[in-house]
């Protein structure tokens, strides 16, 4: 019974209505150590090429998007940190900053000085704000 339970789920599970068969145009792979190169083209658009030494990673990887669009992304990975960046244009860019309306007030920018000189001497404070004693 639990045999022709499973037989059923697994026949009414759905499936797409066709299954793109994907080409493979190139692969090419290298590895020596922790250093390796990898370069993928598969027919649908798809590309990954990515290196990889002991100082980080620099890949490209490109894709076409459901509308149609071919999508480019860059990864640069080292000590510094990942940088993503899209010269196609589909990663968000930041808003350009805003100018404040109203300057900012001499008692801040006193506080901020004070604390500023503080932090020099040594000084620090906890999450909460309170000094830490040492």
């Amino acid at each position: 019974a639990v045999f022709a339970t499973l037989l059923a789920l697994a026949t009414a599970v759905p499936r797409p209505d066709s299954l793109d068969v994907v080409e493979l145009l190139r692969n090419d792979r290298a590895q020596e150590g922790a250093n390796y190169n990898t370069h993928v083209e598969l027919d649908n658009g798809i590309i990954i090429s990515e290196t990889g030494t002991d100082e980080g990673v620099q890949g490209t990887y490109v894709f076409i998007a459901p509308n149609g669009e071919t999508v480019e992304m860059t990864l640069v990975a080292n000590e510094n940190g990942a940088v993503f960046a899209s010269p196609s244009g589909h990663l968000p860019v930041a808003p350009e900053p805003v100018q404040a309306i109203h300057p900012v007030p001499e008692h801040a920018l006193e506080a901020i000085e004070l604390a500023s000189q503080l932090r020099a001497s040594g000084v620090e404070w906890d999450e909460q704000g309170f000094v830490i004693k040492k």
